[in-house]
């Protein structure tokens, strides 16, 4: 039973034009509304995207990565059983170590370590085991320069980045609450008169706001206790607005709590329109409290999704644009696995797989990638 009452106030005929907290909080709800609006989209694009990606991409990507597990046998047979250049060794080499230090390290084919081995002249394991070493020594000293503090080798999991960050981030707030504690025991600070009136208000304005939200959540529990209900109809319907009342107070969701006093006819547009003074200045405290709890939900989320999809914080980015790159992502791996169907075919004939090798050339190392290629956070 969803309440799609619109709150918002409007002039009455004694008034000319509404009065500054008045428009101030119509403004509020209109942002409020707009922010919901924004996250509900997000969460709808992220569950559609996730759905395309477990029933489409994925088994796409795992029918590329057998592809690709099966030229990497074509060419080492090719290369096993026919004779090659100086520079067309060097390229299927390069190709058939690649290929299989990708699909080893990413898709756990450790099949292919034999492979890999007999034409790499280091042992996978000896090298992984050096990379994740040197990864090691790069992300530790990253993350204590970012927080400021160290963590030992059996504190710091290069397999686990984020809960890495997570103990890091314990570590550093204990470390400043301990030095905090200690700056008080050794000076307590001292509170000026002002000072403490000012905390005193605040408190007060703090008690005011949350006693506004208690009281409409206790007109509201009030009305629809669904024990006093003797028509088991009627029962029902009150079980599930207490519920959604329930949610909206834990939430501090003043305008849902709002919109259904209005559903229940518990209040009208004439009590909207005459909320006096001195309770619109507390409404309006807890909608800018809510707005700013939205608009960074918001942000959370989208920063989630670029972490997912791995965009650039700089590209524009948007509840359309990320189905659209789902989309993409699927048209880039079906025309990877049409070439790679296409190349199979061709390299089973050694006199093209020569020709092809004649054009291909062995990429330059991309250090910036190398250094900058650790996975993003979860």
């Amino acid at each position: 039973m969803p309440v799609n009452n619109v709150v918002h106030i409007k002039t009455i005929p004694e008034q000319v034009s509404l009065s500054p907290a008045q428009k101030k909080f119509n403004t509020l709800i209109k942002k409020i509304d707009a922010q919901k609006t924004i996250l509900r989209e997000w969460q709808e694009t992220l569950e559609q995207c996730r759905e395309t990606a477990i029933e489409k991409l994925e088994p796409l990507r795992t029918t590329l990565h057998g592809h690709q597990a099966d030229l990497v046998l074509l060419l080492d047979r090719q290369f096993t059983s026919h004779k090659f250049t100086p520079s067309q060794a060097d390229k299927l080499t390069h190709l058939i170590t690649e290929t299989c230090e990708e699909l080893i390290t990413f898709n756990q084919r450790d099949d292919l370590k034999a492979i890999f081995n007999k034409y790499s002249t280091e042992d996978f394991d000896a090298l992984d085991q050096a990379s994740d070493a040197i990864a090691l020594d790069m992300m530790k000293a990253m993350f204590e320069e970012k927080f400021g503090t160290s963590l030992d080798d059996t504190e710091f999991d290069i397999k686990d980045p984020q809960g890495t960050a997570e103990r890091l981030s314990k570590k550093f707030k204990e470390q400043q609450t301990h030095a905090e504690e200690e700056a008080q025991k050794r000076s307590p600070p001292r509170k000026s008169a002002k000072q403490i009136a000012k905390e005193a208000k605040e408190a007060e304005e703090a008690a005011n706001v949350s006693k506004s939200i208690q009281t409409v959540y206790r007109q509201l529990t009030s009305a629809l206790h669904p024990d006093r209900e003797q028509d088991p109809v009627e029962r029902e319907r009150k079980t599930e607005l207490m519920q959604q009342v329930t949610v909206a107070y834990a939430s501090k969701d003043l305008l849902k709590l709002l919109a259904l006093q209005l559903a229940v006819e518990q209040i009208d547009q004439s009590k909207l329109n005459n909320i006096n003074a001195e309770r619109l200045k507390h409404y309006n405290q807890i909608l800018n409290n809510q707005l700013r709890e939205l608009q960074e939900e918001v942000l959370l989320k989208e920063s989630e999704i670029r972490r997912m999809i791995n965009a650039p914080h700089a590209e524009p980015l948007s509840p359309k644009r990320m189905i659209g790159l789902v989309k993409q992502d699927l048209r880039t791996v079906q025309n990877m696995i049409a070439r790679i169907q296409h190349d199979m075919r061709a390299f089973r004939d050694v006199k093209q797989l020569k020709e092809w090798l004649k054009h291909y050339q062995i990429p330059e190392p991309d250090f910036d990638e190398i250094l900058g290629g650790f996975p993003p956070f979860r």
